[in-house]
């Protein structure tokens, strides 16, 4: 069972990544504030664009985690019964 630290290390973003998101929703925060006028399309398809990168990010840490786990097809010959 791994620890509550791998979990969250394994989580957590990027401080860079972080930084960048919270600027791009301050961004869409001052132009939705600006009144641009955009359509609710936009915006949420705006606001759900990180979510969706970072869960892209998270399956790729996973399929790349999986793909060094180490993969036995027989079993080892001290097992086998005879």
């Amino acid at each position: 069972m791994p620890s509550a630290r791998a979990v969250g290390a394994a989580l957590s973003p990027p401080w860079s990544a972080f930084v960048a998101v919270f600027l791009y929703y301050v961004a869409l925060t001052l132009v939705a504030i600006g009144g641009a006028g955009l359509s609710d399309l936009f915006v949420a398809v705006s606001y759900m664009l990180p979510v969706a990168a970072y869960l892209g990010f998270l399956v790729h840490r996973s399929l790349r985690a999986l793909a060094g786990a180490p993969v036995e097809l027989w079993p080892a010959s001290d097992v086998v019964l005879h």
